[in-house]
């Protein structure tokens, strides 16, 4: 089963430790790193992810709040991806941040 979202990210300038160039605005590059909402980070969970911007601008360190379409084959995405969810965007480290507005599947 394909999971899919759409999602308001944001990315962290380049010197503040975000990625250091622009990917295409199709990518695999990005693991989501989503939470359950409790406060203790042992419940994150990480997923690979494809990530597309929906204006198919590319995704620049610093943007803010582009949309995107999140998918994931992992089941347990479901629990995850909800609206109002917040998640991390990791690369080695966190590089950015965003917040599930619905989910399409």
């Amino acid at each position: 089963m394909t999971v899919q979202a759409k999602a308001l990210i944001t990315l962290l300038p380049s010197d503040q430790g975000g990625l250091p160039h622009e990917l295409p605005f199709r990518t695999q590059s990005l693991v989501i790193c989503a939470c359950t909402g409790e406060e203790d980070s042992r419940f994150s969970r990480p997923f690979q992810a494809a990530i597309t911007a929906d204006d198919e601008e590319p995704l620049t360190p610093g943007d803010r709040l582009h949309v995107v379409t999140i998918a994931t084959t992992d089941d347990d995405a479901v629990e995850y991806l909800r609206p109002g969810e917040r998640f991390r965007l990791w690369c080695g480290h966190d590089v950015g941040s965003g917040i599930v507005s619905r989910r399409l599947i």
